[in-house]
């Protein structure tokens, strides 16, 4: 069993990347974007949500099932309704957002 080395990020709490992750090219931070919703096609954006940071994500360890115990880090109901989507760097809410449904979203 893998014990999970991510970390919810309090909003006001400093984090150096550079520092925490020299050395391990398997680690990232995920910016989390919760408890909102999208509005509609033309002007799409995300609206009444909050924005989270997830340090020390492992790549090579990282599913939908560490996902959702992130989320449940964040106290949503048990069994939540999420629909997780991902952000193509680089890309916009129109043509780089993506749904992730699954292990081989990722």
């Amino acid at each position: 069993m893998n014990i999970p080395m991510w970390n919810i990020r309090l909003l006001d709490k400093p984090f150096n990347a550079k520092v925490a992750y020299d050395g391990h090219r398997t680690l990232f931070t995920i910016k989390l974007y919760h408890g909102g919703e999208f509005t509609k096609f033309l002007d799409v954006q995300y609206i009444d949500g909050s924005v989270n940071y997830v340090d020390m994500v492992d790549i090579d360890t990282f599913s939908v099932h560490e996902l959702d115990a992130i989320m449940k880090g964040f106290r949503y109901g048990v069994p939540p309704v999420i629909y997780y989507h991902f952000l193509v760097p680089s890309g916009d809410f129109h043509f780089g957002l993506k749904p992730l449904g699954n292990d081989d979203d990722l």
